[in-house]
């Protein structure tokens, strides 16, 4: 029987030629090699095809078709992954050095959880400052935020039929509430590894559709949560949408910028 991947990196991306390169180059880079990569692309336009010609020999999956959102993609690549642990390496992001899976790797001899997750440094913070994020989670920190990432984390293939796929009704937050299903379950085992693992676009899409994540988020609160915390994030809306604006009115400006930056200097100062 053919021997299986230690890791399967799953990349989705879209007309992300200009950005696949640097992605995959961290990946190719690792000094772990026992892994494949799974290429989900949305039937790209540009000149995606060709980027991928120098990786052909790590590529162990190329899907390239119309799909129903990036979510959707994941899910594709989650069935077509072979490998034991899966981690998303979409288009944009990186690994935080070569030695990344060699330290996840090392981590699993020790034990096999379901999830293993980590930290993750910030990139293209508006303020300039970008700060290092992760820690222990528990599932009433779900409760007020999403306390993780997808770039934080390893899971187990198996940890997908186990739990489902991403749940693409939700557009935004398909991966926190997959988190949250994990984190709800007490017989699905987690590990936090105290190590920074990949760089984090804090301007995704979430970035700029806040009120329509946070719409989402009260929903998938009242699936997941007890009834009075659900409740308390919908009657926080309004609170939620003045802070929201009061950003975006005047993140330009200097005094705000001065701010931020000293807000997460602060924070970087405080990461261990």
């Amino acid at each position: 029987m053919e021997k299986q991947p230690k890791f399967s990196l799953i990349t989705v991306c879209y007309n992300a030629a200009n950005l696949l390169t640097d992605t995959l180059q961290s990946a190719i880079q690792q000094t772990f090699n026992d892994f494949e990569l799974v290429i989900i692309d949305g039937g790209s336009k540009d000149n995606t095809v060709d980027v991928l010609k120098p990786f052909q020999s790590y590529i162990g999956t190329f899907i390239s078709e119309p799909d129903k959102g990036i979510y959707d993609a994941m899910n594709k690549g989650v069935k077509a992954a072979k490998g034991e642990y899966l981690y998303f390496l979409n288009a944009g992001d990186s690994f935080y050095n070569e030695h990344v899976l060699a330290k996840v790797n090392a981590a699993l001899q020790q034990q096999a959880p379901h999830l293993i997750y980590a930290k993750v440094e910030t990139k293209n913070e508006p303020t300039g400052v970008n700060y290092i994020t992760g820690k222990p989670v528990t599932f009433n920190m779900f409760y007020s935020h999403y306390p993780i990432c997808h770039q934080a984390t390893f899971a187990k293939r198996a940890l997908f039929q186990q739990i489902g796929d991403f749940n693409t009704k939700y557009s935004l937050v398909a991966d926190g509430e997959w988190f949250i299903r994990v984190f709800k379950e007490p017989q699905i085992t987690t590990l936090f590894l105290d190590e920074i693992v990949a760089y984090y676009d804090i301007q995704g899409a979430t970035y700029f559709k806040r009120m329509k994540g946070y719409r989402e988020y009260i929903q998938v609160g009242l699936t997941h949560f007890p009834i009075h915390i659900a409740l308390l994030n919908y009657l926080l809306y309004p609170v939620i949408f003045a802070k929201v604006w009061f950003i975006r009115k005047f993140q330009n400006t200097l005094w705000f910028k001065q701010y931020r930056a000293l807000k997460f200097k602060n924070k970087l100062a405080k990461a261990p």
